[in-house]
Formats: C-alpha cells, sequence, structure tokens
C-alpha cells in the first residue's frame, strides 16, 4: 500500500505486532506484487497470507481461507486534483514563513532524522500553514504510513460526529446488541465509558499491571492478528470491573467505539466503508488516507490505518480549530 521497499516494511509496520524475538518462527516471506499478497511462513509449517483488498487495505486472511466474508468496495475521494487546490484542501502551500526562525525550524527538523531515527516523515504547521516538512528517502507527501493507535483519534471524530447528528447520546447505554439480555450487567456501560476506556470489560493487554506472557497471547493484540470477527470478539468480553471506576488503555473500548460507527452508519442504511471519506477526509483535503479492516469488513481503527503526514496535519489542525476547519 506504501510502496515501501519490503524490508522497510518489515522494519516500520510489522515490529509492533511481530518484534524480533518472535520473528524466529518465520522461515520464509514471499511478497507477490501482481496479486498484491504476502505470504510469511513459520517453522511449525503454517503459512499466513495477507492481501490488499479495494480500499479496505490489507487484510489477514484466517487459516484455509483465500477470501474475505464481506463485498470490498472502492472509495476514492470526491475532491479535485490536490495539486490544483490550495492547502490544506490541497498541495499548493503558502510561501510564507510568518517570520519564524528558519535556521531554528531547520534544526529541529534536522533532530527528527538524526542518528538512527527511524522517523519517516515530518511536518510541522503554524497558523495552519506547513512551515517545515521532511521525508526520509522513498517517502513522499502523499505516501501512506503506518499510524498505529493515531486511529483512535479517527475513532473518537467518526463516532462524535454521529452524536453530533443525533445518531447517539455521549452519555447513554451503549447500544451494542450482544448487551442487551435482560441482567446483563454490561447493558450500563455507556458511549462515554468507552471513550474513555473505562467500559470494565476483561480485556488483556500488556500495559496491564498484572500481565504475564506465560497467560497466553494478549487480546489488545489478537483483534489485529486473529483474523476475526473483532466487533463480535469485543463485545463477547465479560465485566472485569464496573464501567467508569477504572480506566485501562486496552484495545476493547476503540474497537467498540468502530462497532457503534458501524451500527450507527448502518441503521441509516448509508455506506459504512465510505462514512470516514464522505463524512470526514472529504471535508479536510484528506486523500491519502487507508482504513483496514478484519476479514468480515469492520475498521481496525485502533490501530490499522494508514495515513501520508500531510493528512495527520489536516485532522491535528481540525483538532486546534476546535473541530473547525479552516
Amino acid at each position: 500500500m506504501s510502496g515501501l521497499d519490503p524490508e522497510i516494511a518489515a522494519e516500520h509496520t510489522g515490529f509492533f505486532t511481530a518484534p524480533y524475538e518472535d520473528r524466529k518462527h518465520v522461515t520464509s516471506i514471499e511478497v507477490d506484487r501482481d496479486a498484491c499478497t504476502v505470504h510469511v511462513r513459520l517453522d511449525n509449517g503454517v503459512t499466513r497470507t495477507a492481501k490488499i483488498f479495494a480500499s479496505q487495505g490489507a487484510i489477514t486472511l484466517p487459516l484455509g481461507a483465500d477470501d474475505v466474508f464481506f463485498t470490498p468496495s472502492l472509495v476514492t475521494p470526491d475532491l479535485p486534483p490536490p495539486e490544483t487546490q490550495p492547502w490544506p484542501m490541497g498541495d499548493v502551500t503558502a510561501d510564507d514563513d510568518f517570520g519564524l526562525d528558519r535556521k531554528k525550524l531547520d534544526r529541529a527538523v534536522d533532530l527528527a532524522f538524526a542518528g538512527d531515527s527511524m522517523t519517516a516523515a515530518f511536518v510541522v504547521t503554524y497558523r495552519g500553514e506547513i512551515v517545515a516538512e521532511r521525508y526520509r528517502d522513498g517517502v513522499g507527501i502523499h505516501t501512506p504510513l503506518e499510524s498505529w493507535s493515531m486511529g483512535k483519534s479517527m475513532t473518537a471524530t467518526l463516532l462524535g460526529q454521529l452524536i453530533h447528528q443525533g445518531v447517539f447520546e455521549l452519555w447513554q447505554p451503549a447500544p451494542i446488541p450482544e448487551w442487551q439480555n435482560s441482567g446483563d450487567p454490561r447493558a450500563e456501560i455507556r458511549i462515554a465509558d468507552i471513550l474513555q476506556m473505562s467500559s470494565g470489560l476483561r480485556f488483556r493487554a500488556m500495559q496491564d499491571p498484572d500481565y504475564a506472557p506465560a497467560l497466553g497471547y494478549p487480546d489488545h493484540l489478537y483483534v489485529y492478528t486473529g483474523s476475526i470477527n473483532a466487533f463480535e470478539y469485543a463485545a463477547t468480553r465479560v465485566q472485569q470491573w464496573p464501567p467508569n471506576k477504572v480506566g485501562r488503555y486496552r484495545n476493547v473500548d476503540p474497537v467498540l467505539a468502530n462497532y457503534l460507527i458501524r451500527l450507527g452508519v448502518e441503521g441509516r442504511a448509508e455506506n459504512y466503508h465510505a462514512f470516514p471519506q464522505r463524512a470526514l477526509f472529504d471535508k479536510l483535503g484528506m486523500r491519502n488516507t487507508i482504513l483496514e479492516t478484519d476479514p468480515y469488513g469492520n475498521f481496525l481503527l485502533q490501530g490499522y490505518e494508514f495515513a501520508s503526514a500531510r493528512d495527520w496535519a489536516r485532522l491535528g489542525n481540525l483538532y486546534l480549530g476546535d473541530g473547525v476547519s479552516r
């Protein structure tokens, strides 16, 4: 998706879910650019395959499967060519340094790429305009890069739009279908609790104070790598604490927030996979953002999203403007 060399992609994109100590099990990697697939063979004889599907990015297929369990869709920006539009809706930047000290800016950017830094892109805006920018070899202004938990901000923004539009209310009990049976304690979990990562659901994560690798693979990563229906998996976790009592950085709540987005969008008969582009990205000039899904078409925006550095600057400036883009 990014066009990077496989070696660079393995270092950058692959390190989080496949650190070096786990790679001893990998015996070979086959990249088929024509078929848009990557096959990773393991020392136990298992081969895992990831394949690009339309606009839903690279999806890791379940063992024994050669396809996904939804109909992929092609979603393209509904925007004029970026080279014809001024920043931020396009790529034509202002020729103005706003009286800033250029030498200091250059030194700051130098530091971002100094030594053994793995920095891929660095963009600085001031008063909404780009005043400094640099990329490593092979990366440019349109290169979508792995962004990991920055996607949680996208999730909150998309869910916030649905709340603003009256589809949900922030403090209402979250209408997760799996929680609607009589007497289910999870029915008390509010949307706000999910957004604050305080649902209280049991979900093993490496950051937990009592986490021990011997107890098994963490749920926090399993919703990325398990080739499962991530929404169903998160929604069927049991309660560990009452809601809004204990906060934990666990992927269960961002996954559930994305579940709510799907429920809200499809509940009003709209295209779920087109919703982020139409409702948010088109409004900000974001043309180089890829949101990946699980094999069931559920967005994994707890961390499986790729976006160019300029697109992240566009979103960041929306936040700096208190939700108003100029």
